[in-house]
């Protein structure tokens, strides 16, 4: 018969002590213990990590006086990791789950502000690009003294430049196709929806352009004589191009004349 040692009898009971002990440090463990740790990651960058730390406050600790603060961070990984949609989900259930949080307001700003990185370039679908200058704008009227006004009102400028900008472009392609009633349409739109934009001069001297090839030549001048003292480079560069259109456009109606 073999002999074994005797401390092998103890081997389990050890085991089994430091699995309770384990298991009394991680019961012991408080919601402020797993959002400090998410802090120091979120300072490291270690954005996955973070929301890791952060949603065991979440999960297990949903009576925790961090948990907001856990909310808000959460967000804040997403923001940083440009998973935007994400953001603005944790921004939104801050918002809708802890409305009283010293976040709220912070919050309110970022979903506008998570839009404005979705918002895509002029070309595309600007879907996006209403949504931020709806939650921007949303933010101003909620929060008109917040620190973040400026840069909100900053940023919707910057939004309805790029929709402005669109319909613009959309009049020049008309331009091109020699739709010059199209184009007026949608010049006239960029006056109406985005008349404190830089687009403004453009539009309104598309306009002129347009007039001149429909011959409509009061029209043209009507809008030539706002431009007569206007100092800009670029607005001047563009009244001398109208102006060498519109002599060209009286040859052909000369030379019309002369062949009947």
């Amino acid at each position: 018969m073999k002999r074994f040692s005797a401390w092998w009898i103890f081997v389990p009971a050890i085991l089994f002590l430091a699995g309770c002990s384990g298991q009394k440090e991680m019961v012991l463990k408080s919601g402020y213990d797993y959002y400090k740790a998410g802090m120091k990651f979120f300072k490291k960058k270690k954005w996955d990590k973070a929301i890791e730390k952060f949603d065991v406050v979440l999960l297990n600790y949903p009576g925790s006086e961090y948990v907001d603060d856990a909310k808000f961070y959460t967000g804040e990984c997403y923001l940083k990791k440009k998973e935007y949609l994400l953001a603005i989900n944790e921004y939104e259930e801050l918002i809708s789950r802890f409305p009283y949080s010293d976040y709220v307001e912070r919050a309110a700003f970022k979903i506008g502000y998570s839009y404005y990185k979705l918002s895509p370039k002029f070309q595309l679908d600007q879907e996006y690009t209403r949504k931020a200058i709806q939650s921007l704008q949303d933010f101003i009227d909620t929060y008109p003294d917040s620190k973040f006004c400026k840069e909100a009102e900053k940023l919707i400028y910057e939004l309805r430049n790029k929709l402005a900008r669109k319909l613009y472009e959309a009049g020049k392609l008309y331009i091109k196709l020699r739709e010059y009633n199209a184009a007026l349409i949608y010049f006239d739109l960029v006056l109406e929806s985005y008349y404190d934009t830089d687009w403004v001069d453009d539009a309104e001297l598309g306009k002129a352009y347009c007039y001149v090839k429909l011959r409509d030549f009061d029209k043209y001048e009507e809008i030539l004589a706002k431009y007569n003292d206007k100092e800009s480079p670029h607005v001047q560069k563009m009244v001398e191009k109208l102006k060498r259109v519109y002599q060209r456009e009286l040859k052909k109606i000369e030379k019309e004349k002369r062949k009947r």
